[in-house]
């Protein structure tokens, strides 16, 4: 059985001095203790923040976008041997409770990646513009799979060993959901769903993607698909 010390948590934040250090402080009292935060650039107290709610910090010197911060993370990990993490956004609309979900997920099913989707049991409240552009991505991302994810874009994941040793991401920018998901498939990783809650706030809305971030992030990503395949593995 997979226990919580074997997992970190991994939190890419950007400007998230407000609210990260309830999130990392959530995490650990939820019973997870090791939480490594990615500081994105930011221009406020992130990273000192964090530091004071228990995370280990490492940080870009410049914003280089959601991507670049997961890519920092699975080479930490690989090059520390973790078995597992599990990431999740800084903005606070993640439940980590929800993380024993994916945990069992994983156990039950020996998945490789496991996706926290807010769709396989909807979750309430989540705005309308969000439900249309995850729609569409999820479109756009099944279109280059094998299977049919309900929640393409969610930044709540878990991650093996295989998928930490494996998986060479390219994308800076949020193209790298979709990205992990349809280089895990060329490379016979396993995917799995469980389903997760969220709280979207004000503070939250303003934060991730927006519509039009979102439509020119589907845009990339189909121009790498059909154009650069190569860069995608």
């Amino acid at each position: 059985m997979t226990s919580p010390e074997q997992i970190w948590v991994i939190i890419p934040a950007y400007n998230e001095g407000p609210v990260i250090e309830q999130v990392v402080s959530k995490v650990i009292a939820t019973g997870f203790p090791h939480v490594l935060v990615i500081d994105d650039g930011s221009k406020d107290d992130t990273a000192r923040q964090a530091r004071n709610a228990g995370a280990r910090v490492l940080s870009h010197p410049i914003n280089r976008g959601a991507g670049a911060a997961a890519q920092t993370g699975l080479a930490y990990a690989r090059r520390r041997g973790w078995p597992y993490v599990v990431q999740i956004d800084a903005d606070g609309q993640h439940h980590p409770e929800d993380i024993h979900r994916l945990v069992a997920a994983q156990v039950k099913t020996d998945a490789d990646i496991v996706l926290g989707s807010r769709f396989l049991s909807p979750s309430p409240g989540i705005p309308p513009t969000r439900i249309f552009y995850n729609r569409i991505s999820n479109i756009l991302t099944n279109t280059f799979c094998k299977r049919s994810y309900s929640d393409t874009q969610t930044g709540f994941r878990m991650l093996n060993h295989r998928a930490i040793r494996n998986l060479r991401l390219r994308l800076d920018g949020f193209g790298y959901c979709s990205e992990m998901i349809v280089q895990a498939e060329e490379k016979g990783l396993i995917i799995a769903e469980a389903p997760i809650q969220v709280t979207y706030t004000d503070y939250s809305l303003n934060k991730g993607q927006d519509l039009l971030m979102g439509i020119t992030t589907a845009i990339d990503l189909l121009w790498k698909l059909l154009f650069y395949p190569s860069k995608m593995k």
